[in-house]
């Protein structure tokens, strides 16, 4: 994750480094922090499209507030999540204006700020990759792209949006690194994303691709929720 702080207080600024290194070590999720004391130092240095993950934003900072700075960027990037942090609860509103994920109240709270790194993790927000090597190269595969994963003795075949790939790793490796909120196994030999999910019955999926993945009849009901959660989510 590439992490934005833009804080004009040493204090806070500090704070937020040390909760987001925690949690990142705690996840095993590496990150990388960029902090800025201005807006305008952050501006001079960005590149329209700049690939950051998340961004917090002090309100009231210098001549360009927090705010003002959220609009800018929403100009060229709709899609970086972005978190206020204010001293003053009457700002919280203004979130709303640019599309802010929330509004964290300073001094920030560990609780808070981990609540808070949690949700854009496992948000649609941030782009996630799964990582194998094969003999001497490595692969980066988008979790977006993986509609399936299908185990089969030693190895698992991973069915992705442009191509197969075959690798030897166990089912609990795989759910170990991928994000549980758009993965589950669905029968002891698969894994499905619920993102490429077209339909269910109560012994098959129907992925994006026509392929039918069989479903455990222990796992129907649970995989029927978060099918239906993830994709009440979609049309709020």
């Amino acid at each position: 994750m590439r992490i934005v702080i833009c804080e004009d207080e040493y204090k806070y600024a500090d704070q937020l480094i040390g909760y987001i290194n925690e949690w990142a070590e705690e996840q095993n999720i590496l990150v990388e922090i960029f902090t800025y004391i201005a807006a305008e130092k952050f501006l001079y240095e960005w590149e329209d499209g700049e690939d950051y993950d998340l961004m917090f934003l002090d309100i009231k900072m210098g001549s360009i507030t927090g705010v003002e700075l959220a609009q800018i960027i929403r100009r060229t990037n709709k899609n970086v999540a972005i978190v206020f942090t204010t001293s003053m609860k009457e700002y919280a509103i203004v979130g709303y204006t640019v599309d802010a994920m929330q509004y964290l109240l300073k001094p920030v709270r560990k609780e808070d700020c981990f609540a808070c790194l949690d949700r854009v993790y496992q948000s649609d927000r941030i782009k996630k990759y799964f990582l194998f090597n094969d003999l001497d190269k490595t692969f980066r595969i988008p979790h977006e792209d993986i509609i399936y994963i299908e185990k089969f003795a030693h190895n698992a075949t991973m069915i992705t949006a442009k191509s197969d790939y075959t690798f030897r790793k166990t089912i609990a490796q795989l759910l170990g690194e991928l994000n549980s909120h758009l993965f589950m196994q669905c029968h002891k030999s698969y894994i499905i994303n619920i993102r490429h999910m077209e339909s269910m019955s109560r012994t098959f999926a129907t992925m994006s691709n026509g392929s039918e993945v069989p479903l455990s009849k222990n796992m129907v009901k649970e995989i029927n929720e978060k099918f239906y959660k993830y994709n009440v989510s979609k049309v709020r």
